[in-house]
């Protein structure tokens, strides 16, 4: 259920901030970062950020327990890619929260 919920709001995510950032391969360094920084443009992104690696937690998480044999193996490999796209998601937010404020 929860894989469905986040793929539509992926996917509406997905279209704007491919369309904000195309704009971006235009503009010099202080405007990029300034448009960047805008609210309407780093909300849209940080939510992007922690709905996509939600999602993507999901989606290798059912790819771990189709193909992955063993029981114990299995666990310990979907809390490693929970714990990896944990820090990825936080590095992003970092990122981004360093850019916005």
């Amino acid at each position: 259920k929860w894989q469905r919920v986040s793929a539509i709001m992926t996917l509406p995510l997905v279209v704007y901030c491919v369309y904000l950032l195309g704009g971006v391969a235009t503009l010099d360094y202080d405007a990029a970062r300034a448009l960047i920084a805008a609210p309407t443009t780093s909300l849209p992104l940080a939510v992007l950020i922690g709905v996509g690696i939600y999602h993507a937690a999901l989606g290798v998480q059912v790819i771990i327990e189709d193909y992955v044999p063993l029981a114990s193996g299995r666990n310990g490999l979907i809390m490693s890619t929970r714990v990896a796209l944990g820090g990825i998601a936080l590095v992003s937010l970092i990122a981004l929260a360093r850019i916005t404020f």
